[in-house]
């Protein structure tokens, strides 16, 4: 199944092989992307929502070139930069994002968009920091600066009477994650 959406800003592309996800995957980066500004798209000419099985052999087996070098078929999303006169894309295995967090969670809205975003956010950062903002700073550490800031845009106007409740909950689990480290006991020998 293959399936394109045309207009303003890059192309979603639908390339699943013998794969349904439990979502409306299209749907749901096309309403993602409504917060990503014009300008920072320009040049992504694609968005790939694929599966690990739709990836060719080559591609599966390539690792990828961030942090943790990992195959791509274990990869939840990736991004390619242009080159060789091949148009830079994003694509996300929305099925790997399937086996890491299960298929029943991946059917409520908010926590599929928090999932979703984050990886799509991260790998648009990636083309940000290539193409439009370059910053002196690994590109792992700037593409995740940009997935928290397009995450929580995207979240507050998605998700806007959440945040009620998202906030101090949020805030408190910072608070107390230092805390869960320094509760540990030593031990005198």
């Amino acid at each position: 199944m293959a399936a394109e959406e045309k207009g303003p800003g890059p192309r979603i592309v639908v390339a699943y092989q013998n794969y349904k996800p439990p979502f409306d995957s299209e749907k749901a980066i096309r309403n993602m992307l409504t917060v990503v500004p014009a300008n920072y798209l320009w040049g992504l000419h694609s968005i790939v929502l694929t599966n690990v099985q739709a990836l060719p052999r080559k591609s599966r087996v390539r690792k990828g070139a961030g942090r943790r070098r990992v195959p791509l078929s274990e990869a939840l999303g990736y991004y390619t930069q242009a080159w060789k006169g091949e148009p830079a894309r994003v694509t996300l295995l929305v099925d790997n994002l399937e086996k890491q967090w299960g298929r029943s969670w991946l059917r409520f809205g908010f926590i599929r968009d928090i999932l979703l975003a984050e990886v799509l956010f991260h790998e648009i950062g990636h083309h940000i920091h290539l193409l439009h903002i370059p910053e002196f700073e690994g590109p792992e550490n700037v593409a995740e600066k940009w997935s928290k800031k397009l995450g929580t845009k995207y979240l507050r106007s998605h998700y806007w009477y959440l945040m009620p409740v998202i906030f101090p909950l949020a805030k408190l689990y910072r608070w107390c994650k230092p805390m869960k480290g320094a509760r540990k006991p030593q031990l005198n020998p």
